[in-house]
């Protein structure tokens, strides 16, 4: 018997985060932990983003994006970055700058649609169905092709968008169904704009049979959210022993909450000459 309320609504997040973590998912959405932890990753992400959801609706110019940036970046980015990546700090807000100040504003492409909100259903293995939504970053049609296309927002860098890269599409297929509901069709290409990246855009056509294989991927992983017991809720993500994990230590809302969240000290002989400089 799933332990989530029956009116549960699931989210393409939620699902990638049951495979990441079990019990990173249970102590986030079961358990509900109340001091759920930011990082600065995802706050800088969340400030660009927001910058270009306000010009897509046109509610800010481009003349005006790196100064706004720069204006709330010290409200809105608060958390301390990672203390292994010295000098990142200055990189990260400098990048950003730079980024809108050179903001291409998605030149050749018409905006229809940004920060488009939908609901829809997953069908699960059994032919039930359950609630799910999305919110599409932008839709946008290519001026010269006539193509539909989805666009998401990514702070990734080139080599991070490879090694992630199919999973990251997953996402995309199944926002395809926001295009679906608004045009009578499927969008022509799924693409990602990564800001990281001086706003490169990566595209690829749209695969009706990939996009099946998506939904069927979608049904399963919530039949087996449903499924799980308190056994499968408590399997932590695998890492080797004495090795610390990114994504466990500095960008995990329930790091602090996870023994996994705890990075490992320090080896002896490093502390004896740490301690005799």
């Amino acid at each position: 018997m799933s332990l989530l309320p029956e009116d549960h609504v699931y989210s393409y997040s939620q699902l990638q985060s049951f495979h990441e973590c079990k019990y990173g998912f249970y102590l986030k959405r079961i358990e509900g932990i109340e001091d759920e932890q930011s990082n600065a990753f995802a706050e800088r992400g969340s400030l660009i983003h927001s910058l270009l959801d306000e010009w897509a609706k046109g509610l800010l110019s481009k003349d005006d994006m790196a100064d706004e940036y720069d204006r709330r970046y010290g409200d809105e980015v608060v958390t301390a970055w990672p203390r292994m990546m010295k000098g990142y700090a200055q990189k990260a807000y400098a990048s950003g700058y730079e980024f809108l100040k050179n903001f291409d504003e998605f030149e050749g492409y018409e905006i229809l649609r940004a920060e488009e909100k939908y609901n829809s259903e997953i069908t699960l293995p059994d032919g039930s169905t359950r609630p799910f939504v999305g919110v599409v970053d932008l839709i946008v049609r290519d001026e010269k092709t006539d193509e539909l296309i989805i666009f998401d927002h990514k702070s990734k860098g080139k080599s991070t968008f490879k090694k992630a890269e199919e999973e990251m599409y997953t996402q995309l297929y199944m926002y395809a169904q926001c295009v679906k509901q608004l045009y009578g069709k499927f969008p022509d290409r799924l693409g990602f704009h990564l800001f990281n990246q001086e706003g490169l855009k990566v595209t690829r056509p749209f695969d009706e049979a990939k996009y099946n294989e998506v939904m069927e991927w979608a049904g399963r992983t919530i039949q087996e959210i449903e499924d799980a017991t308190m056994i499968d809720w408590m399997e932590c993500k695998e890492i080797p022993e004495g090795k610390m994990d990114m994504y466990c230590t500095q960008l995990c809302g329930a790091r602090n909450q996870c023994p996994q969240g705890i990075p490992p000290p320090p080896k002896q002989k490093d502390f004896y000459y740490d301690n005799n400089i």
